[in-house]
């Protein structure tokens, strides 16, 4: 069931997060691979977001992929775009930074005599990085939700609902 799960996150948050790239760099193997691991990392980092904060998820991305769908205005798709852009900025931020407050750990962790001081504050770095990623993104998808007028979030909600009983669906099927 965790591996399930697992899975289904994966699933929602890599197709959340391919933004800010075009069709075209998508479609490259070596920006594919980057962005697939990019994702995976956030998915591991971020405390369950689309399991938890379902009611505003898939967000601004799956938004303006849904626009027609859900009957965007001009002025509701450039602020989506603005969100997607800002959220995508800061997720990868967030992942450097983890990256880089677990690099410090290990090396300060593998020293002969590491400092005690030094390896709490370490890992409470990383706990902070961490915790940035479990937020980040929370005000870029209640934005973007908060953009659509009440038929559109009826219709976000039931696309959505759509979406993952699809997306559990291929799941089961692929993996018996």
């Amino acid at each position: 069931m965790k591996k399930t799960m697992e899975i289904m996150v994966t699933t929602v948050v890599l197709a959340m997060l391919g933004i800010g790239v075009s069709q075209a760099e998508a479609t490259m193997p070596g920006n594919a691979k980057a962005m697939e691991k990019t994702h995976m990392y956030f998915v591991h980092h971020n405390f369950g977001f689309a399991r938890n904060f379902y009611q505003f998820h898939p967000g601004p991305h799956w938004d303006l992929m849904n626009a027609a769908a859900l009957h965007l205005t001009a002025g509701q798709i450039k602020q989506e775009k603005i969100l997607v852009i800002g959220m995508m900025q800061n997720t990868e931020h967030g992942i450097m930074a983890l990256k880089k407050a677990y690099r410090k750990y290990r090396e300060e962790a593998k020293l002969p005599d590491p400092s005690i001081r030094v390896l709490t504050q370490d890992v409470q770095a990383v706990g902070r990085a961490q915790a940035y990623l479990g937020y980040v993104m929370i005000p870029y998808h209640m934005k973007g939700y908060r953009l659509l007028d009440p038929a559109q979030q009826a219709i976000y909600h039931h696309l959505a609902r759509e979406n993952w009983i699809h997306m559990m669906h291929g799941h089961m099927m692929m993996h018996g």
